[in-house]
């Protein structure tokens, strides 16, 4: 791991395949990974076409552009609606597994320096902004602005921008609102009229902008953000892109951390371990005490193993993006004074989700630990195993295409850079043959690798991750 970060917050971005991979480092730890592969976003606006109202769930299917159908629940949405109806619809939530996303018609369109929501006609200043004079500037400056009887929540960051930067900012956001409300009167089919920021994208803005600390592998990527910084005006001084013939996430352990944050069965310090396993239903842990210290008070190991396992599973839910109901069978822990120890350790771990993305339900009288995290795209396995095997750990799991394509891909970049080239052959499975026929950015990125596309050619002997190159 990287040493003498002045930030205690390190972001690493994997950017030479095509998908990104991000990686949060937070004291040293590797507490998140992203992948990003392109695809429908939160917050997205759709022209969407009401396919089914369903009185009995108070909610109407609609169909969407480039996504499954979505979920409208009824009261989301003003006025009746009707089947064939087209609306303005934006993404709440992302879709997983077997179900679609989720829609509202209460439309906010968010900006680097403000959220524009079309109706209510309200004015909110952050509480963060004190001055009196600051706030009546800003508060008078929107007012005139939203003439339409628009809603703006500005943002913290906005505080200092002048009259030019905020009508700029609320003229960009309109534009959006205004584009959506012309496609509609004129739909003849399903389309996305804005795309927001992928999850990623915001998370990589806002530690930016932050100043904190970042390297990026991807020389595009890099160029790419160090645009973005300037644009906005701020400095790139803590950005700056990984150099040496390892790829970033191998040199910086994270390759290691993700197969930890793909694994069943956890270490726990000091002795004990966890084993996890997410299924459709919910996500069951164990806590077991094999391992711990015997020659202490088996009260008090008891304890020290559930408190331990308590952190690490808070650590562990939010690497693997686990969401939905998740229930712990801890070690036996009579007592109330344990219990609730074991209970403020869930909590502290969670203190920012708390508020709403994270519901603690406690110990059952079974002595079962329940809580729920909202669902917040697909977790790890998901994204990285087929899904009839995601759920099945152990060496049955299969990779998906994607995640085989793309580590075929990392593992030649890993392989001829710096490397003298020359003329080569690709032996390749079918599936990832197939896969590079059906997707261009794939074979772009190959033929940078090797300074042109190779001939390519099926080997159904190798395995969908792996590869052969024969050079002439």
């Amino acid at each position: 791991m990287p040493g003498n970060v002045a930030d205690d917050r390190l972001l690493l971005i994997d950017a030479v395949a095509d998908e990104r991979r991000v990686a949060l480092l937070e004291n040293n730890r590797i507490s998140r990974i992203w992948l990003d592969r392109g695809g429908p976003r939160r917050f997205d606006i759709h022209i969407g076409r009401i396919s089914r109202v369903m009185p009995e769930m108070g909610a109407a299917m609609v169909v969407l552009a480039g996504c499954d159908d979505g979920l409208l629940p009824l009261d989301r949405i003003d006025g009746p609606v009707h089947e064939g109806q087209w609306v303005i619809v934006q993404i709440s939530r992302l879709g997983f597994e077997d179900k679609g996303p989720k829609l509202t018609g209460r439309i906010a369109i968010e900006g680097p320096g403000m959220i524009m929501r079309p109706t209510g006609g309200m004015i909110d200043i952050p509480r963060k902004i004190a001055d009196p004079q600051t706030r009546d500037r800003l508060a008078a400056t929107l007012k005139a602005l939203a003439i339409k009887g628009e809603s703006v929540t500005l943002r913290t960051s906005a505080a200092n921008w002048d009259e030019a930067a905020l009508h700029g900012a609320f003229s960009r956001l309109r534009a959006i609102w205004d584009k959506a409300v012309g496609a509609q009167k004129n739909a003849t089919r399903p389309v996305r009229v804005f795309q927001a920021l992928s999850e990623i994208d915001q998370v990589i803005e806002h530690h930016l902008m932050a100043g904190a600390p970042c390297i990026v592998d991807g020389m595009a990527e890099y160029i790419r953000l160090r645009g973005m910084l300037r644009a906005h005006g701020a400095s790139d001084a803590a950005l700056s892109a990984h150099k040496g013939e390892t790829l970033l996430f191998d040199s910086d352990g994270v390759e290691a951390a993700l197969e930890d944050a793909l694994a069943t069965r956890i270490a726990l310090p000091g002795g004990g371990w966890i084993s996890i396993e997410a299924t459709t239903a919910l996500c069951a842990i164990d806590v077991n005490a094999g391992g711990a210290q015997t020659g202490q008070n088996a009260a008090r190991r008891n304890l020290d193993v559930n408190l331990s396992a308590a952190a690490e599973i808070v650590h562990q839910v939010r690497l693997r993006n686990l969401g939905g109901l998740v229930v712990i069978d801890p070690i036996r822990m009579p007592g109330r004074a344990a219990r609730d120890a074991f209970d403020a350790v869930i909590k502290q771990g969670f203190a920012a989700e708390t508020d709403g993305a994270v519901q603690i339900g406690g110990f059952t009288r079974l002595g079962l630990y329940e809580f729920s995290r909202q669902r917040s795209g697909a977790d790890l396995a998901s994204l990285m195993f087929e899904s009839d095997s995601a759920a099945s750990p152990g060496p049955g799991r299969k990779l998906c295409r994607d995640t085989a394509a793309n580590k075929v891909l990392r593992c030649l970049v890993a392989e001829m850079r710096h490397r003298p080239m020359g003329g080569v052959r690709l032996r390749l499975h079918p599936d990832i043959l197939q896969w590079s026929a059906e997707r261009e950015s794939f074979r772009r990125i190959l033929g940078d690798i090797f300074g042109g596309l190779p001939p390519c050619n099926a080997d159904p002997t190798l395995a969908r991750h792996e590869y052969v190159i024969e050079r002439d």
